[in-house]
């Protein structure tokens, strides 16, 4: 579990930044195997479904941080029973975006590939240890930590990227009109909480969830809590268990812990988006 340290108001307005944050807030682990690497993090997601009880404390806190707009989540928690009475079984399946590696051949994931403003300019990435890693940006783009974001200056609304996404991970966003053509909306997903994590603390959602059922961390770090996990449950080793759709080939870094069979019991974990049916959080 990601370390949860007491902090005062001076050392969280220090700490974080602009990052809304109350009571304790649980920080990023640091290392010394992060300080000794040259090379940058490789964020991953872990949710246990061991733990997940559905309070969507997740939901809320997301839509918080983010100013979410009604009838769009970034991280939802899908609901669905499985079986017949009286052996049934009620199943709560968080979902969020997936931040995909990309495919084996080319590593770019389907939303970077289908937008029409990748690449675009050249930017720079430092590494913990000070190196840096240019790659190229875009409107949406992947950075060399893993993390797949987007830049609403860039963007054309054109949604090209919401219909790539197999996971449909990825809205219109309401309140926001596209950089390049103010006739039409930008968009948004999960990001990881990446203003969060570049000041050492962990996504939102991943803070507040009472059953600690939400991981985040380096996965190149072998003494991070998610490296562990990883070792302790083949996560990455059997992606085609642990990740949502592995039919797709995207490679997505958020696994799921789930000993009940969750992802093949479930028709919601095997459904592809299609169409800009994008994720929404249905409460049965």
């Amino acid at each position: 579990m990601s370390e949860k340290i007491t902090l005062t108001r001076r050392q969280v307005l220090k700490g974080a930044g602009a990052a809304t944050l109350t009571g304790a807030a649980s920080l990023v682990p640091a290392s010394k195997a992060v300080a000794a690497r040259a090379k940058a993090p490789r964020w991953a997601f872990i949710v246990d479904l061991r733990r997940c009880i559905g309070c969507r404390a997740c939901t809320v806190a997301c839509k918080a941080e983010f100013d979410v707009p009604l009838g769009a989540f970034r991280a939802a928690v899908y609901e669905e029973v499985t079986g017949t009475f009286p052996n049934s079984e009620k199943h709560f399946l968080p979902k969020l975006c997936n931040h995909c590696e990309g495919n084996k051949e080319d590593k770019v994931p389907p939303c970077v590939k289908e937008c029409p403003e990748y690449p675009k300019d050249r930017r720079e990435f430092v590494a913990p240890d000070g190196k840096k890693i240019r790659y190229r940006g875009g409107a949406t783009y992947k950075r060399p930590d893993g993390l797949i974001l987007f830049d609403n200056d860039l963007c054309t609304g054109c949604g090209k990227c919401i219909e790539a996404c197999p996971y449909g991970a990825r809205n219109w966003d309401k309140s926001l009109l596209s950089g390049k053509d103010k006739t039409k909306n930008g968009i948004h997903k999960c990001d990881f909480c990446d203003h969060r994590v570049s000041k050492g603390v962990t996504p939102s959602c991943v803070n507040i969830c009472p059953g600690r059922a939400r991981i985040f961390g380096d996965l190149n770090d072998p003494a991070s809590q998610i490296s562990k996990l990883n070792k302790a449950f083949g996560l990455v080793e059997k992606r085609d268990k642990t990740t949502l759709r592995p039919g797709e080939n995207t490679s997505p870094v958020c696994f799921y812990i789930d000993p009940k069979g969750v992802l093949a019991k479930t028709t919601v974990a095997k459904k592809k988006y299609e169409k800009n049916d994008a994720i929404q959080d249905r409460i049965t």
